[in-house]
């Protein structure tokens, strides 16, 4: 692409190249509208706009690189020609933002993974060569690789990322893509693997906050990469724990809070919006295993003190949603009568923080004069019912977060109780079936582990995690000797008290509570507390 000499290249203020950027996609969406629009004239507009600063806006990268791709690809019909074409897009979008921030580079990726979707439905549908096609879904396969590497690079950066948003709507800029009207629909095709709750969180957050934009997209590759493993040809009980070690590693990579958000946010959906490539069996798979994902590790990247930048009332939000896929998760398991994983994650919850974080939220949005009774027991279940109790006496709860998901709640009637006898005869068993992951991001450099070590436990860890597998006492024991010798360690994590700010903004300086929490994450081989 030519590129434009600087002493042709028009100032702007701020407010202008703003207003510029928005006039010229509003002018250009007009011009899709019509049967032969011309296109060039808008990739030299947008090509100046893009020049005009250091840092490139999100929305002139966007826009050039839609408007490049369609005018050089759009009569491709070889499945390798369009795998090329999508690499050549990714190349082009990251050079043009190698000076933006960590958000706005993953956000930029969103175009990339729309098309390398669109490829590998057709090569799902169309009838290709079958030595064409085998080549075709290795080159994608690694293609989707070296995509998550960079949004991986992307992320170790993103933690100081400064809070911004876009300058327009994103149905515009999905339009762009899509050459829709600008709705939702717009954007419903062009994130196909994002649930309809999601894809509305993020069109109304994404003006405000880039990073819930980011999170998404990533969680769009993430999806796909999970989704083309399943036709690797493994039995089902190696499937799930190749997807779930993947998947944990993956997220511990990318020790981002957007996508563990839009991940929580998608398991409550009644659906995984992956039915275009998976069979209905194979998405309940899916849901199992990314129920064991945002459920059983301890991911320290969600501690309150590496949460710092993220705004409080996501915070918030994110903890009730995750009591919620808690809650649900196990019903699932009670209903198939699997006891065993039901246990294993009703104790990991009663073992994590989450019931202090829970108790403090709701002991903060009381008030000072607030007089709150305590939940009759540990479980998900307790805990929701206890806080229903409360809404039904006026308690507002996050904005009445509670109170829209009632109906859901209601479903399970008279089983809101999960402190129940069939918890109880069964517990014995859950010493031997269940295992945290345990993750070493943003630790002090003294406590710092390995890569290679921290990965070997989670391998570990997932494949100690299957339903029914008991270990004798000497393999415990060996176990144990294994744990100490990779440094992996279960740690009390300290609480916050600045988490009951009913502010949406930033919170102010986190302090450390250095009393003994409620509610600590126990080795499950270990009869003593770790402190």
């Amino acid at each position: 692409m030519a590129l434009i000499e600087p002493q042709n290249l028009k100032f702007f203020t701020n407010n202008e190249h703003k207003s510029a950027i928005n006039q010229s996609i509003q002018s250009l969406l007009d011009s899709l509208q019509n049967p032969s629009p011309k296109l060039s004239e808008f990739t030299s507009k947008f090509l100046e706009l893009m020049q005009a600063k250091p840092d490139p806006h999100l929305e002139t990268i966007w826009v050039l690189s839609g408007l490049t791709f369609h005018t050089n690809n759009s009569q491709k019909d070889d499945i390798l020609d369009q795998v090329l074409a999508v690499k050549d897009l990714f190349h082009s979008i990251t050079t043009f933002s190698a000076s933006s921030s960590p958000s706005v580079c993953i956000a930029l990726i969103a175009p990339v993974i729309y098309e390398l979707y669109a490829v590998v439905i057709d090569l799902k549908r169309k009838e290709v060569d079958k030595k064409q096609g085998k080549k075709a879904r290795r080159e994608i396969r690694a293609f989707l690789d070296v995509i998550l590497g960079f949004f991986n690079v992307c992320c170790e950066g993103s933690d100081s990322d400064e809070v911004f948003g876009l300058i327009g709507p994103l149905n515009d800029l999905v339009s762009i893509w899509v050459h829709s009207d600008g709705s939702e629909n717009g954007s419903k095709q062009f994130f196909p693997l994002l649930s309809d709750e999601v894809i509305h969180w993020v069109s109304e957050e994404s003006g405000e906050n880039l990073g819930v934009l980011a999170g998404a997209v990533i969680v769009e590759a993430f999806l796909l990469k999970l989704c083309l493993m399943f036709s690797d040809g493994s039995s089902k009980q190696e499937l799930r724990n190749e997807l779930r070690t993947w998947a944990v590693c993956s997220i511990t990579g990318f020790h981002n809070f957007y996508v563990f958000d839009t991940l929580v946010k998608m398991l409550l959906e009644p659906n995984l919006p992956v039915m275009s490539l998976l069979s209905p069996e194979d998405e309940s798979l899916l849901r199992k295993v990314l129920y064991d994902v945002v459920i059983l590790p301890d991911f320290s990247f969600l501690h309150l003190d590496k949460v710092g930048h993220i705004p409080n009332d996501y915070i918030k939000n994110n903890i009730l949603a995750r009591l919620m896929v808690t809650h649900e998760a196990i019903e699932l398991l009670r209903k198939s009568k699997d006891f065993t994983e039901a246990i294993c994650y009703t104790n990991a919850f009663a073992g994590s923080y989450l019931p202090t974080l829970i108790t403090k939220l709701v002991t903060s949005e009381l008030g000072a004069n607030g007089n709150a009774s305590q939940p009759k027991g540990s479980s998900p279940t307790a805990f929701l019912k206890w806080m229903l109790d409360l809404e039904d006496q006026g308690l507002n709860l996050s904005d009445g977060f509670i109170s829209k998901h009632r109906a859901r709640l209601v479903r399970y009637g008279s089983s809101m109780d999960l402190d129940s006898q069939s918890y109880k005869l069964n517990a014995g068993k859950t010493e031997d079936d269940l295992e945290f992951f345990i993750d070493n991001k943003g630790k002090d450099e003294d406590e710092k582990i390995d890569d290679d070590s921290t990965n070997d436990a989670f391998v570990a860890a997932a494949r100690s995690m299957q339903s029914g597998t008991k270990e004798s006492g000497k393999k415990r024991k060996e176990t144990r000797v294994g744990k100490k010798k990779d440094g992996v360690k279960f740690q009390r994590y300290n609480l916050v008290d600045h988490l009951g700010s009913k502010s949406g903004k930033n919170s102010g300086l986190l302090e450390k509570d250095d009393s003994r929490s409620e509610s600590e994450v126990e080795d499950p081989d270990s009869d003593e507390d770790v402190e």
